[in-house]
């Protein structure tokens, strides 16, 4: 920062050093110019030259020092929001927190929060007007729906931009307007919306396949490094199919899932498992899949997944009747029977327990199941149910409970229970056939108690049938002279 000593005031940085090295180093007084060919203009003129070196020096100092404090601040910054807390996770994009103060090993996990709630799009708030009478417009939400609204701000923002957006690449247009800083100049907004979109290789397109692919697992970087092959996602489909389609063949049969040992060393481990073992022995590919490299907690066949894809089956049945019935009336039948266990069941399209048979504990089974389908108590025009005093009360029964939500279901007790107390009330005035339903009763009484009697009644009646064969009073073929199993008489009600 020397002069160059050339022109008046302008003196060299040699001729300042031997300028102030003479004299004595002592004195307080002005140094001399005698006999040194430099006029007292020139020193005073070199002595605020060096007072400027000077200042600039310490100025260059004191911007070197706050330098590297600013750095070791910007330090501390970038680590930024260590811990994740639901807190941050602002719907309004004008108050949100900007994804880079987040720690980096938490960005990840901010964005699928973000992700899980969507964009901020109030479509029913009324946006206000600015200074020429110009405002957001709603339809701009289904022509982009990446587009974001503030409504603290009046301001809109980009949700794919504000999550992935790459600071490193210099955007020609929008990229803060609609990240950090909003816009609100509602009469561009034709332009500046689809200009923002940009071309193929804009800063929001690179944001929208950042969006996708962290949206989708199967594209992602997290995915892509798993252990899970694409084969292996392979075999995982098959297993899957392959259990599905065994729950959906013995739920239509009726037939039981489970066995009593399941272990692989039993003999007999239950439908389920046998019939799996059975399908692998005839599929190489269902074999491979169950077989090979099988992840244990990925086998598809536990007695939860069991139960898991037996209500997917029920649930798939029951959208498919609700959806063949749309939105037409529609009447209701309801049963209610003790099954084996002794459990009240209460039947109306499918069977589940009910703690009691009061009307008032069917009414509301009834509606439950009748809200968890869509149906509507208002568009029911006829209600059946048999007999008994808590279904057909005139006061209090569950048919007057569903005529006072809906006068126009109409009550009709149950013809086939009607026929059955007929064909009772017929037998008790005909000594032959009351005599006929109590032999009936002995006869399963007496046999379904013992074995033994069983198969003396067994082979007395099988003699019987083969000395009839024999003289041609009786002959056999398809469906004749079948074994079959009587159950004791029941009250009809």
């Amino acid at each position: 920062m020397a002069g160059n000593g050339k022109g008046k005031g302008k003196i060299s940085q040699k001729d300042l050093k031997s300028y102030f090295g003479t004299g004595s180093s002592g004195s307080s007084r002005q140094p001399s110019t005698r006999g040194s060919g430099i006029s007292q203009q020139e020193v005073e003129d070199g002595q605020d030259h060096f007072a400027l070196v000077t200042t600039g020096v310490e100025d260059e100092f004191a911007q070197a020092t706050t330098g590297v404090e600013d750095e070791v601040a910007q330090a501390e910054l970038q680590e930024g929001i260590t811990e994740f807390n639901p807190d941050y996770i602002i719907l309004d994009p004008g108050l949100r927190i900007s994804i880079d103060c987040f720690a980096p090993n938490i960005r990840d996990e901010v964005r699928r929060a973000f992700i899980a709630k969507g964009p901020f799009q109030p479509m029913d708030h009324k946006f206000p007007t600015s200074n020429d009478s110009r405002s957001f417009q709603k339809k701009w939400f289904k022509q982009y729906n990446w587009l974001e609204y503030s409504v603290e701000k009046n301001k809109a923002y980009c949700f794919y931009c504000y999550l992935f957006r790459h600071d490193r690449i210099e955007e020609k247009f929008g990229h803060d307007a609609f990240t950090k800083v909003g816009f609100s100049q509602w009469k561009n907004g034709y332009l500046a919306l689809p200009k923002h979109v940009g071309g193929p290789s804009s800063i929001h397109n690179f944001a929208t396949t950042s969006y996708h692919d962290f949206d989708n697992q199967r594209s992602s970087v997290r995915n892509r490094v798993s252990t899970h092959t694409k084969d292996a996602l392979v075999k995982y489909e098959t297993r899957v199919e392959a259990s599905l389609s065994i729950v959906a063949y013995l739920a239509l049969q009726g037939e039981p899932f489970r066995g009593h040992d399941e272990t692989s060393t039993s003999l007999n481990k239950g439908n389920f498992l046998e019939m799996l073992d059975w399908y692998k022995e005839r599929n190489e590919e269902v074999k491979r899949a169950f077989d090979e490299l099988c992840p244990k907690n990925a086998k598809m066949t536990s007695s939860t997944i069991q139960k898991d894809l037996a209500n997917s089956c029920a649930q798939a049945i029951t959208k498919a009747i609700k959806e063949e019935m749309g939105g037409c009336l529609f009447s209701i039948l309801i049963d209610e029977s003790r099954d084996i266990s002794i459990k009240e069941q209460m039947a109306i399209v499918v069977r589940f327990h009910v703690k009691d048979t009061t009307s008032e504990s069917l009414k509301k089974a009834l509606l439950e199941v009748l809200n968890d389908h869509g149906l509507v108590v208002a568009n029911i025009r006829g209600q059946g149910y048999d007999g008994a005093s808590n279904m057909r009360g005139e006061f209090n029964g569950l048919q007057k409970l569903i005529r006072d939500e809906n006068p126009f279901a109409f009550y009709i007790h149950c013809f086939a229970h009607q026929l059955q107390l007929v064909v009772v009330a017929v037998s008790k005035y005909a000594s032959s056939i009351e005599d006929f339903f109590e032999y009936v009763t002995l006869i399963v009484s007496s046999t379904s108690t013992s074995c033994k009697r069983k198969d003396l009644l067994l082979d007395r009646h099988r003699l019987n049938l083969f000395s009839k064969l024999e003289s041609g009073e009786i002959s056999s073929g398809r469906g004749k002279q079948q074994e079959t199993s009587l159950a004791r008489p029941g009250d009809t009600r």
